[in-house]
C-alpha cells in the first residue's frame, strides 16, 4: 500500500492525483484521488491466492461431529461457500461447512477496523465525541457510504454507526486515518490483532473490504473475530443491532437483513462484492438468557439468502445445544502442595471462564479430570500455567484447558528450602 494520510485526514496534494494506478501484488489498486478503487477488477485468484505449501489449517472440530447419531444434522445449503456456527461463551463450534476455506471477506473486514476502534475507545485513544475532519480521500472512495462530504468534521459515534449500519466506506477510511495516520498504518494494526487473535488464515489489505491482491479471510477466523468484539467489548453490542440511521438527513436501513426477519439477532455485519457473494456475520441471544450465538455465513447468492440462512443455523443451534458455565474466572480448582517456596500450598484454577457447549437434552454431565506434575517447586508466578484439566461427557473428550497459578510463590527461605528437601526424599 503506497498511500498515506495525515492523522486528522489532511486533503491528499495534486500529486497525488496524477499518479498512475495500477494493480500490484504489494497493495489493493487506487484511484486517480490514491483512493481503494471501487471500480478495479482483482482476479479472484489474486484476491484469494491459495495457501502456502506446509500451511496447516486450524483445527476445527464441529459438535455435530462429535455427537454425530444423538442429535438432529445441522441444515445444508446448496449455494453458499461455507458457514460456521459457535457459541460465542465458549468458543465451541456448533456445525461447520468448509470452514478454513479462503474467501475474499468484503465488508466484513470492517468488523476488524471496529475491533481497533474499540480498543482505542477502551484505552482512551479515542474518544465517542472527537469531531473527525473528513479528507478527501474517503470521500473519493466509491462502493457503499455514509455521504460523508470532504472537508466537513463527523463524531466519532457517528462514524460508528455510518460503518455499522451503512457499511460506509468513506466512513471507514475516515475512522482509520483518524486512529492510525494513514490506511497503511490502520491495515498492519489490523494484521497484527489477526495474529493476537489466532486469525492464522487471514489477511488484510485495505480497511473496508474492497478488492485487492491477498486480502482474504475464513469463516473460522471471522467468527474468531466476532467472539472476541462479543465477549471483550459487551457494551458496545447494541450499535450493532441499530436497523436505520440517519445521517445529513439521509436515512439508510442496515444492509444486515438479520436484524429484520429474526427477534433475538442483534448484530453484526454483512459484505458482498463478485468474488465474495452475498456473507453474513451474524449474532443472536435468546430472551433472559446471557450468552450468544455466531453465525458466519460466506458466499450466499443474494443476501436475503444469507440471512435467511443465518437464521435457520442460529435457530438449529438455540433449539438442539446449550451452554454451561463450568468454571469461573480465577475459581480455585484445587490446592496443591508446592516444594521449596514461601507457602507450603498453592491455589490453582482457571484464569479466565471455561464455559462448555452440549446437546440441550437431559442426563448429560461433565466431568473433570485434573493433570499436573508430580511435584511443583517454587518459584511460581502469579497466572504461570501449572497443569491442564480435561472435561468430557459420557465419555466423549470436550475440550483440555490449562490450569494456572492463582497466587505467587517466591522461594522460601533457607530452612522451608532445606525441611523440602528432605521431605522430597521421602
Amino acid at each position: 500500500m503506497k498511500f498515506k494520510n495525515s492523522l486528522m485526514g489532511c486533503f491528499v496534494l495534486a500529486a497525488v492525483a496524477s499518479m498512475a494506478i495500477a494493480q500490484t501484488q504489494n497493495g489493493p489498486p487506487l484511484n486517480r484521488y490514491g483512493a481503494v478503487d471501487v471500480n478495479a477488477t482483482v482476479p479472484t485468484d489474486i484476491q484469494v491466492p491459495p495457501a502456502p505449501a506446509g500451511f496447516v489449517p486450524p483445527a476445527v472440530n464441529p459438535l455435530t461431529q462429535t455427537w454425530s447419531g444423538q442429535i438432529p444434522t445441522a441444515p445444508s445449503f446448496n449455494n453458499v461457500s461455507s458457514y460456521l456456527l459457535m457459541s460465542a461463551q465458549s468458543g465451541d463450534v456448533i456445525a461447520a461447512f468448509n470452514p478454513n476455506l479462503r474467501v475474499a471477506p468484503a465488508s466484513l473486514t470492517k468488523l476488524m477496523l471496529m475491533y481497533i476502534a474499540l480498543q482505542a475507545l477502551q484505552n482512551g485513544t479515542i474518544h465517542l465525541t472527537d469531531n473527525v475532519r473528513v479528507p478527501t480521500v474517503a470521500w473519493a472512495t466509491g462502493g457503499s457510504r455514509m455521504f460523508l462530504s470532504p472537508g466537513s468534521e463527523v463524531s466519532v459515534q457517528n462514524l460508528i454507526s455510518g460503518i455499522i449500519v451503512d457499511s460506509g466506506n468513506d466512513a471507514a477510511v475516515t475512522l482509520a486515518n483518524y486512529i492510525a495516520g494513514s490506511q497503511e498504518n490502520m491495515v498492519n494494526m489490523m494484521n497484527q490483532a489477526s495474529v493476537q487473535l489466532g486469525m492464522t488464515n487471514t489477511d488484510f489489505q485495505d480497511v473496508m473490504g474492497l478488492p485487492a491482491p491477498s486480502h482474504y479471510s475464513s469463516a473460522r477466523d471471522l467468527a474468531v473475530l466476532t467472539r472476541a468484539i462479543v465477549t471483550q467489548f459487551p457494551n458496545a453490542m447494541p450499535w450493532f443491532g441499530v436497523k436505520f440511521f440517519t445521517y445529513d438527513n439521509i436515512r439508510q436501513a442496515n444492509f444486515n437483513k438479520l436484524l429484520f426477519i429474526d427477534p433475538n439477532a442483534d448484530g453484526m455485519k454483512t459484505g458482498s462484492t463478485n468474488a465474495a457473494g452475498f456473507s453474513l456475520i451474524g449474532t443472536a441471544k435468546l430472551p433472559n438468557t446471557p450468552g450468544h450465538l455466531i453465525v458466519v455465513m460466506m458466499g450466499a447468492d443474494t443476501n436475503m439468502h444469507a440471512a435467511e440462512y443465518g437464521r435457520a443455523l442460529l435457530n438449529y443451534g438455540f433449539r438442539y445445544f446449550k451452554t454451561l458455565s463450568v468454571y469461573t474466572q480465577n475459581q480455585v480448582i484445587q490446592t496443591v502442595r508446592i516444594y521449596k517456596g514461601k507457602d507450603k500450598t498453592l491455589p490453582i484454577g482457571t484464569q479466565t471462564p471455561v464455559y462448555v457447549t452440549l446437546p440441550n437434552e437431559s442426563g448429560l454431565t461433565v466431568n473433570a479430570s485434573l493433570t499436573l506434575p508430580k511435584t511443583l517447586m517454587a518459584p511460581i508466578a502469579l497466572g504461570q500455567t501449572v497443569g491442564s484439566v480435561t472435561l468430557s461427557a459420557n465419555g466423549k473428550v470436550i475440550k483440555t484447558v490449562p490450569i494456572v497459578a492463582l497466587k505467587a510463590d517466591p522461594k522460601g527461605n533457607w530452612f522451608r528450602r532445606a525441611s523440602d528437601t528432605v521431605a522430597l526424599w521421602f
